[in-house]
């Protein structure tokens, strides 16, 4: 058989002029190690097992005739072995095993190391090779490129059979074969490509996610889906799409219609009863064919993002509160401040004087009520001083009795230092903050109790009151949304209340502590900067 640009008689003076003796059975100069030829194994195991694959399937095709197929690597070295075992026992007489590494310079002529440098099939049948123990064989070698290096050799498949049953049909099967193998290695690499890319994609997205085959079995999920489903992967992997919490009846449906379901929002409570909000997506996957072969979820923790809608939602009420506010109370204020001017006028004709100061007061309350909604309008003008915390606490209480007394409410106040505690603020604000705490007290207590108020200095240069109830308490997820425009646990409360308490403190440079439990009431603790001695002196 002749071969393109490949010429026997001139092969076999080089092997000649080598000095390799046609008579004698060669050596194998470069032998592998166990370790070493089970490392290349490794290493060209996709290639091995395409091998074995497509000549099981192919060599069919050939009943009757014996055929001992050899895979090599680029470098000539045998890595397989496969086919007829007496033509195995042959060349393992000769020393061809697996680990040998053929050469032109120590072998001669032979098609695995033609194919490699010729970069072509070939073929070699009988007295064309250059040691006789060869004459009765035919060899058939082609080479294997890798299609996604940019064509790079992976090494050879080469038929050995006996000369009498040579035939121009083995290179059309090995070229056949040949094309099978470099398109299962070119898909078995894009399908790893895309493995590492899936797995890059699973591990590093924050999104949950959840992928089954098509008859409905979880197949794989990525920590931030066991985390949200609060189970680990062995126990997720062991349910059906039916049976996996959230997602369940999308991916079934993603399944069974071949239809996506996006954009769902969930809602569910923790264990901490916090809502979390996540947003599912569930396709069907299909391949090339257009073929169902399995389905895909996805959620995403959209919570801090419906959170800050919310509070985008709540700033716009304020706004819209605030301006009503300031129009309020520039319409009450007005005929206020004429009722105030006549009630004075009248004060002779009062028989009870306390009459005539009663109402005064309760008219200058509803002045700071006014003032109260005012500071949702806009920042109000403070006048900030040295303030006795104490004497506020005593004022305050004093202002709060009627509303304890008409609601069965005992306010038991422990005021443990001196009649002086010094803090730097404005006295209305930290009336109106201590005015809302008591209320809120007596509010939680609709059948009476007892409302604690308690004043100390600790050891941090702080004024701490505390003031305590035995009412209905909150929950934890109350307790969370504390602060936030609008959220009332009061039947008729506007939610504003804690929010400008918080906005006081801030201002006077003071924090609150909120410690509460269902059932058993509520301890809030405030702490402000005490004033030092000497710069109240100086003041």
């Amino acid at each position: 058989m002749k071969q393109n640009n490949i010429c026997f008689d001139t092969l076999k003076k080089e092997c000649a002029t080598r000095g390799l003796d046609p008579a004698s059975i060669p050596s194998f100069k470069h032998i592998l190690d166990t370790e070493a030829l089970t490392a290349r194994q490794r290493k060209h195991a996709e290639f091995i097992g395409a091998v074995t694959y497509f000549f099981d399937k192919f060599i069919a095709s050939l009943p009757g005739i014996p055929v001992l197929a050899t895979a090599t690597d680029k470098h000539g070295y045998v890595l397989h072995m496969i086919g007829d075992s007496g033509i195995k026992e042959m060349v393992a007489k000769l020393g061809i095993r697996n680990g040998v590494q053929m050469t032109k310079e120590y072998n001669g002529i032979n098609s695995a190391c033609l194919a490699l440098d010729y970069q072509q099939p070939v073929g070699i049948v009988g007295s064309q090779h250059y040691h006789h123990y060869l004459y009765h064989a035919a060899c058939y070698s082609i080479p294997i490129r890798n299609r996604t290096h940019s064509e790079e050799i992976v090494g050879t498949l080469s038929f050995m059979t006996a000369a009498g049953f040579a035939h121009p049909l083995f290179l059309s099967l090995l070229m056949t074969m040949k094309e099978s193998i470099e398109r299962e290695l070119q898909l078995m690499k894009q399908n790893e490509t895309l493995r590492l890319l899936n797995e890059l994609i699973m591990d590093t997205t924050t999104s949950g996610m959840i992928i089954s085959d098509k008859e409905g079995n979880i197949i794989n999920v990525n920590e931030a889906a066991e985390q949200m489903m609060k189970q680990d992967k062995q126990s997720l992997l062991s349910k059906t799409a039916a049976d996996c919490p959230f997602v369940g009846d999308y991916l079934e449906r993603a399944l069974s219609e071949g239809l996506p379901s996006t954009d769902i929002e969930r809602t569910f409570k923790s264990t901490s009863e916090r809502e979390t909000t996540y947003l599912l997506d569930a396709l069907p996957i299909f391949d090339q064919t257009e073929k169902l072969v399995g389905a895909f979820a996805q959620l995403r923790d959209i919570t801090q993002r419906k959170e800050t809608e919310q509070m985008l939602l709540n700033t716009e009420k304020l706004a819209a509160v605030g301006q009503m506010a300031a129009s309020a109370a520039h319409e009450i204020r007005n005929p206020l401040t004429t009722i105030r001017g006549f009630i004075q006028l009248l004060q002779p004709s009062f028989s009870d004087q306390g009459h005539f100061n009663l109402v005064l007061e309760e008219i200058d309350r509803i002045n700071l009520i006014i003032s109260e909604f005012l500071i949702l309008s806009k920042p109000q003008a403070t006048c900030f001083g040295n303030q006795n915390l104490i004497q506020i606490l005593h004022d305050t209480i004093a202002l709060s009795q009627p509303q304890a007394s008409m609601g069965n409410v005992q306010i038991v106040k422990h005021f443990y230092d001196s009649s002086d505690l010094f803090i730097h603020g404005d006295g209305n604000q930290l009336k109106q903050v201590f005015i809302n705490l008591f209320k809120n007290g007596m509010d939680a207590m609709p059948d009476g109790g007892t409302l604690s108020v308690d004043v100390y200095a600790n050891l941090h240069g702080e004024a701490v009151a505390v003031v305590s109830d035995k009412g209905a308490g909150m929950t934890d997820e109350q307790l969370g949304q504390l602060g936030n425009p609008f959220y009332t646990t009061k039947k008729d409360g506007t939610g504003l209340g804690f929010m400008i308490i918080q906005r006081i403190l801030k201002q006077h440079g003071g924090s609150i502590d909120v410690q509460s439990r269902k059932g058993e009431g509520t301890t809030i603790t405030l702490r402000f900067p005490i004033k030092q001695e000497e710069t109240i002196e100086q003041t």
